[in-house]
């Protein structure tokens, strides 16, 4: 690590370019390149024009989620002291309303002005390196503190006086149809596998407002702890790795979150929204097991939907990034417009993630709660989105889930799905839908001006 204002040189990568190891080491590996023509014409054949749309509908409403984090240093001479913000927006507009924007040929610029009236946005504040809240001993009680403290706020409350309508007891919810011995008996309890403090569980607790303390070291324990961010919590170190795993799983849990309140209060009003989530339907790292939970609160819903004969409801991972996109992208000017496939475990592994061995399970058994399409529109844009699996659990009786999930058949809401993608594309980014690109217009904490602001609001308040 260089000094205050000590430059590199600029000669320094002659050392690399010069050494023959390096130059081994390079030819030794294993990497995507662009695929040849033969097997271009291999990959395109297992893309095939879309399902009818005859019966497809467009939804009523659509609802999209995204998130951004930051984390700034409390002070310029303190650099290592650092504070963690995330924040999670929410974007709801009626596709009537959508498509009254456009005069002709223009759009009107007063009514898109008017739609960001319609998002709102959950902001999180929490302690990073070398920060403790006041009465806590280390940064990771804290962060654990902190966090649990704004899961139940009034900021997640759909009522305000009813802590039980707040997002920490939607985790409640998901967390008591957790399978396995992690299971509980009502949406009130919930177990932890272990306390963070002395490392003895499982443990139970309930939904309530007043302090829990573990039964075996009498520490303070939290709900949120069922998330187990607080293992990535480190006292001394940039806590950046924590902050993000907390913004990834809001984007996930937020739209529980609306489909738990809506339930209540609205139940058919599910069969006519769609909501939207920027990224695959996968939930990675140690809060990895909420995707079975998942799995089985949609398949309810929308069973309870399907038995008063209504439409299931529309859930959409939207993909901007990554292997799946790099490979579409590779791939792209061979496909002819208006092409879908659903990908599938042996196309994964031989042309996408060639450098991984397949897994004995299937892949994505312990994130996914969701299947990938790459979709081609009629206008040459292509999407890679996802539908959630149509299934409670990925053990169905007498069923292959690894050929049952890539089936269109086993997905009613697809024709939908896709009529939606081209109803909302956008021109404003690469293969972008507009619901996406207005909840990250409202929600991205850019680093200039949007983190700059945060960093001197952080030394302002401290100080």
């Amino acid at each position: 690590m260089p000094y205050d204002n000590q430059f590199a040189s600029k000669s320094a990568h002659a050392d690399f370019v010069r050494n023959p190891d390096v130059q081994a080491f390079l030819e030794a590996c294993d990497y995507l390149t662009p695929p040849s023509e033969d097997e271009v014409q291999r990959m395109a054949d297992h893309y095939l024009p879309p399902p009818d749309m005859k019966d497809a509908r467009l939804p009523k409403f659509v609802l999209a989620i995204d998130g951004s984090f930051h984390e700034t240093s409390r002070d310029d001479q303190l650099p290592s002291t650092k504070f963690g913000f995330v924040k999670v927006g929410a974007v709801l507009f009626s596709l009537e309303e959508f498509s009254s924007l456009r005069q002709g040929r223009f759009v009107d610029p007063f009514r898109v002005a008017r739609l960001k009236e319609q998002n709102t946005a959950l902001t999180f504040v929490l302690p990073s390196a070398n920060i403790r809240l006041k009465g806590k001993s280390n940064v990771r009680d804290s962060f654990r503190a902190a966090l649990d403290r704004q899961f139940m706020s009034e900021s997640t409350r759909f009522e305000t006086v009813n802590f039980h309508s707040s997002l920490r007891s939607t985790l409640f919810h998901l967390a008591h149809l957790r399978p396995g011995d992690m299971e509980s008996r009502d949406p009130f309890h919930l177990k932890l596998h272990k306390c963070p403090v002395c490392g003895k569980g499982p443990l139970t607790l309930e939904d309530i407002e007043e302090q829990q303390y573990c039964e075996n070291c009498g520490a303070e324990i939290y709900p949120t702890d069922v998330l187990r961010i607080w293992e990535e919590v480190h006292d001394y170190q940039s806590n950046i790795t924590a902050i993000s795993r907390l913004m990834m799983i809001l984007e996930h849990l937020i739209p529980i979150h609306y489909m738990r309140y809506i339930e209540k209060k609205a139940l058919f009003t599910l069969s006519e929204m769609a909501f939207f989530i920027d990224g695959p339907l996968a939930i990675f790292g140690n809060a990895a097991w909420l995707h079975r939970a998942i799995m089985i609160y949609l398949d309810k819903l929308n069973g309870k939907l399907q038995r008063k004969n209504k439409r299931p409801m529309l859930m959409i991972g939207l993909q901007k990034s990554g292997q799946v996109v790099d490979h579409v992208q590779l791939l792209n000017k061979f496909l002819p417009r208006n092409v879908l496939f659903a990908i599938d475990d042996n196309y994964r592994y031989t042309h996408i993630y060639t450098n991984r061995s397949p897994s004995g399970q299937g892949f994505g058994f312990e994130t996914y709660y969701g299947q990938d399409f790459i979709f081609k529109t009629p206008s040459g844009r292509t999407f890679v989105f996802a539908l959630p699996y149509p299934f409670a659990s990925k053990e169905p009786p007498g069923k292959d889930f690894r050929k049952e999930k890539v089936r269109w058949e086993n997905y009613p809401q697809l024709a939908d799905a896709i009529k939606l993608i081209e109803h909302l594309e956008s021109d404003l980014y690469k293969n972008a839908v507009v619901p996406i690109a207005l909840a990250h217009r409202y929600t991205a904490i850019s680093l200039q001006p949007g983190g700059r602001v945060l960093d001197l609001l952080t030394k302002k308040v401290v100080r």
